[in-house]
């Protein structure tokens, strides 16, 4: 299984709702988070929501009209990119892509 790289001020995390029948941009709406523009607190709640993704992970695109949420977290030492079925993504994943921040 994947593990959480650690993500620091450099880090940046994007993400988008992809796949489906008709691939329309403006469903997708990418949310990109740097991590310099968040506090500590902030930080640890995103953390804790990729976390919580790791083990959803299909690390494939959807299957026929099937959505998927992509994550991709940018840090110093690489890239790693995480694809999570629409129906299992949790809320919190759901509203971060939504508000681009956490509730």
């Amino acid at each position: 299984m994947k593990n959480l790289p650690d993500l620091g001020d450099d880090s940046v995390v994007r993400v988008s709702r992809q796949g489906g029948v008709a691939a329309i941009h403006s469903l997708s709406r990418p949310r990109e988070i740097e991590f310099a523009q968040c506090d500590i607190s902030q930080r640890t709640r995103i953390c804790s929501v990729l976390e919580g993704c790791l083990p959803l992970d299909s690390g494939e695109s959807g299957r026929g009209d099937q959505r998927f949420y992509q994550i991709e977290m940018r840090y110093k030492s690489g890239e790693m990119v995480l694809k999570v079925p629409e129906d299992q993504a949790p809320g919190d994943l759901v509203h971060l892509w939504d508000k681009g921040q956490l509730p």
